[in-house]
């Protein structure tokens, strides 16, 4: 056996082991003594084959064979044995093809210079293990981290290296018209590359302006749940401020007595009037027996008192109705469903009500409110939108409040009657 042919043999076997290890690696196949094992069987088996068909057919031969005993095998092994998806297995394995011929163009770059196989062979060899060092340092966890996200990920990732894998076996393995400078062939991967470039900026341009709504979401929620937590301790407040009051009566009581007594009348009238207002500024009605759902009733109460707007209520929750979820978040959903209602139902001239019911079964969260409008009411898909500027967010909060509690909302009309519909 020759040097150069105990080179080639040598260099076939590092691109064999390079390719299958750097599949294994962006796979993200985990490091354990079982997977271990069975590469090193994987390993061992397919260079057994190599060496037989190489020796017995030849270089050209086994080449051509070279992706029914190697590149098959390996994403059959990796759906198999490491339980890796298709997709994710097969876009590794043409990624690390890929991967493969910087060794072969340094190589070519050195037979170019010194024009002897024999540094070609070698040169392949030597950055073998500098190479895979740096794929498996720098490129393999953003390779995994992309390839975990989505089909759609895994299938961008593997769609260039699978055309290369095509092309290069088309025109270099089982024909020559690459070698022949077939414009057809010498054009091809920079068109290829071209179209790629263009479809990687228009889904970055996507991806980017999916994540800028998204944050804007966020910051709107963020706003809502604020503005929620702080209405409620509002209402925390003027509650603690009732009790107060009735617990002071006995002063206000003896204050009048004084004025009675001194025959100052107008002084006790102002003062009853003035006492009166501040009671009744701090009233909080009962609607049911959940503190939390109860505040927030009791304001929108008021609020529509003073807007001259009918408001019902059928709610039956106890105490502990809210245990399982976060006081915000249902200060939000119900503050908002109470608010557009709320809004809608201030713009209606003959009898605006609102009719609120709620209640807890099998460990849910059952709420309905209706109000009647005057305004058409517009749709996208199956929430209410509006043009109006500063209008809409509260829509929003509900739905991705609900959404993070795994719920489900619905919205929808009856008649002269706008409904809303949740579960948490």
């Amino acid at each position: 056996m020759t040097i150069t042919m105990f080179l080639e043999l040598l260099n076939y076997e590092t691109v064999l082991l390079f390719g299958i290890f750097v599949s294994i690696s962006f796979a993200g196949v985990k490091i354990t003594r079982k997977n271990i094992g069975g590469v090193l069987l994987f390993c061992s088996a397919t260079t057994f084959v190599q060496l037989i068909l190489f020796l017995l057919l030849g270089k050209e031969i086994t080449a051509k064979l070279y992706p029914l005993f190697v590149h098959l095998p390996l994403i059959l092994f990796l759906v198999y044995y490491s339980k890796v998806p298709p997709l994710m297995a097969a876009s590794a394995v043409f990624a690390a093809y890929l991967c493969c011929q910087t060794r072969r163009w340094l190589g070519s770059l050195i037979l170019l210079a010194f024009d002897d196989m024999n540094f070609w062979y070698s040169i392949q060899i030597l950055v073998t293990l500098p190479l895979y060092y740096l794929l498996t340092h720098y490129i393999t966890v953003p390779v995994q981290s992309l390839m975990k996200q989505s089909k759609r990920a895994q299938f961008l990732f593997g769609i260039v290296p699978f055309f290369y894998y095509c092309f290069d076996y088309g025109t270099t393995v089982y024909s020559d018209i690459l070698y022949k400078g077939s414009q057809v062939a010498v054009e091809f991967m920079p068109s290829l590359m071209s179209i790629a470039y263009f479809i990687f900026v228009l889904l970055i341009a996507s991806d980017l302006q999916q994540r800028s709504k998204a944050k804007i979401d966020q910051q709107l929620l963020e706003i809502q749940i604020n503005q929620a937590a702080k209405e409620l301790e509002n209402l925390r407040q003027s509650q603690t401020q009732a009790a107060i009051y009735r617990h002071d009566f006995r002063h206000h009581l003896r204050y009048l007595d004084n004025h009675l007594k001194s025959g100052e009348l107008q002084q006790a009238s102002d003062y009853i009037r003035q006492l009166d207002h501040t009671l009744e500024a701090s009233a909080i009605k009962r609607f049911c027996e959940n503190e939390t759902i109860n505040l927030i009733l009791s304001s929108y109460a008021s609020f529509a008192d003073l807007a001259g707007v009918r408001f019902e209520t059928k709610v039956s929750l106890d105490r502990a109705a809210l245990e399982q979820r976060s006081t915000v978040d249902c200060c939000v959903i119900l503050g908002n469903l109470l608010e557009n209602a709320l809004e809608a139902s201030k713009q209606v001239k003959l009898d605006p009500f609102i009719y609120v019911e709620a209640k807890q079964q099998n460990g849910k969260l059952f709420c309905q409110v209706k109000n009647n409008y005057t305004e058409e009411v517009q749709f996208e898909g199956n929430y209410p939108v509006t043009n109006k500027a500063g209008h809409g967010l509260g829509i929003k909060s509900i739905v991705m409040t609900v959404e993070k509690l795994n719920g489900f909302v619905e919205f929808k009309l009856e008649k002269d009657h706008f409904v809303a519909q949740l579960m948490i």
